[in-house]
């Protein structure tokens, strides 16, 4: 008998992305981005994700809106430099003009 499945989800919290007032519950939040996956299982074992997004999502009220092309590498870059700015790594100011220019492209 083999025992196989499918809908097992992981996420992986990448950390704060970007600064903003949730839409939601209305709170001054960094918004969060995550990976959820969804794999399929073979004894209980994940074998391979079928199904992965990208999501960035409020910490306090937990919504949130999907990532895709070039919407997805503009939050992974922000992503980088906001993980840099708390590791203190570069300055306020050097971190507001790279975000202006992330925000810029098209």
């Amino acid at each position: 008998m083999i025992i196989f499945g499918w809908g097992r989800v992981t996420s992986k919290k990448y950390g704060p992305t970007m600064v903003t007032k949730c839409p939601n519950c209305h709170n001054d939040i960094w918004l969060q981005l995550y990976r959820y996956r969804e794999w399929f299982t073979l004894f209980f074992i994940p074998v391979f994700p079928y199904s992965s997004k990208y999501l960035l999502l409020c910490d306090v009220c937990s919504k949130g809106v999907q990532l895709k092309g070039e919407h997805l590498q503009r939050a992974k870059q922000m992503n980088i430099l906001t993980n840099e700015l708390f590791k203190e790594t570069i300055s306020k100011d050097e971190y507001w003009t790279r975000a202006k220019k992330i925000e810029l492209l098209t």
